[in-house]
């Protein structure tokens, strides 16, 4: 079938959504447009409906989705629901650790933030410090969540807060961390992180330093505003600000390295040794903490690229 180049870019992009339940309105698959430039939005309209004449893919109640997969409608509007609320969970929960000293902001990833959460799922925090101060974070956001029931821990993950990415301020950019070079996964997964505390404009700084983002999707726009932003208190400041000040210097220095080998002596030999094998899914350094034993980020690109050369893309 003769395709032109503008409708096998959003092909290539519906299928990626596709492996994850989620059919796009018009304006997320201008946004999440795979490597292809549209400055026109009346031209990208044009060639969806030349797909849906061509019975590629079907459209219904603004949502486009490939041929065949309607049910795909309600299971996005179902889990919207389902991520909406765990959303507010993270609020709630960011409230405790917005005090913790070096603190510089935090993102819900995976799929609270991508809108695809079941009602077991747990809540994915992304969280940066400052430099030289990701231990001392990593501590206390685990021990007061720990302390307050909200972090995962055992069994007990649905509607919890797992803390399993951390970076300073110094390793914003993932680009290293790419699982293989064309790791569509991780562009997108990076681009649909929610900021809910971030008093700097932190997420401004992360998508500026992922400039590599940009080769998968050039129209993508950063939105002007957030509504799920929980804003520091006078308390919260002060504390950080007292303990920031008492732990600069060499003296932060040390506590940080006391830190960092108590919490290396604690965790799981499975996870250190997986982190020597090198394949990020597991990282573990003085500026990033990944810890991902199950990374499906290859299994992702294979039964993507997969479905684009069986279709000629």
């Amino acid at each position: 079938m003769n395709l032109s180049v503008l409708e096998k870019s959003i092909l290539r992009t519906l299928i990626y959504f596709d492996l994850g339940v989620y059919p796009l309105t018009a304006n997320e698959i201008w946004q999440f447009l795979h490597k292809e430039t549209v400055n026109d939005l009346k031209n990208l309209l044009a060639a969806l409906e030349d797909l849906k004449n061509k019975n590629i893919i079907d459209e219904k109640y603004g949502y486009y989705f490939l041929s065949g997969k309607e049910e795909l409608i309600e299971k996005r509007r179902s889990q919207l629901v389902i991520s909406e609320l765990k959303l507010k969970k993270a609020r709630r929960a960011v409230k405790f650790i917005m005090g913790v000293p070096f603190l510089k902001a935090v993102f819900v990833c995976n799929s609270v933030a991508t809108g695809t959460a079941l009602s077991d799922s747990d809540i994915d925090f992304f969280i940066i410090s400052k430099k030289n101060r990701l231990y001392i974070v990593r501590f206390f956001t685990n021990l007061i969540l720990r302390i307050f029931g909200l972090r995962t821990y055992g069994s007990c993950s649905a509607n919890r807060i797992c803390l399993s990415f951390f970076v300073d301020d110094q390793n914003l950019n993932l680009e290293k961390l790419k699982a293989l070079p064309e790791d569509i996964h991780f562009a997108y997964w990076a681009l649909q992180m929610v900021p809910i505390y971030d008093p700097q404009n932190y997420f401004k700084r992360f998508l500026s330093a992922n400039f590599w983002i940009k080769k998968y999707t050039p129209n993508f726009n950063m939105p002007t505003q957030y509504n799920n932003l929980v804003k520091p208190n006078i308390i919260s400041s002060t504390w950080q600000k007292i303990w920031q000040t008492m732990w600069q210097g060499q003296y932060g220095n040390l506590i940080e390295s006391q830190a960092r080998e108590w919490q290396l002596l604690k965790m799981q030999l499975s996870l250190k040794e997986k982190a020597k094998v090198g394949d990020n899914g597991v990282v573990i350094n003085n500026g990033v903490v990944k810890l991902h034993e199950r990374d499906t980020r290859m299994a992702i690109y294979n039964n993507w690229s997969q479905k684009v050369i069986e279709l000629g893309l």
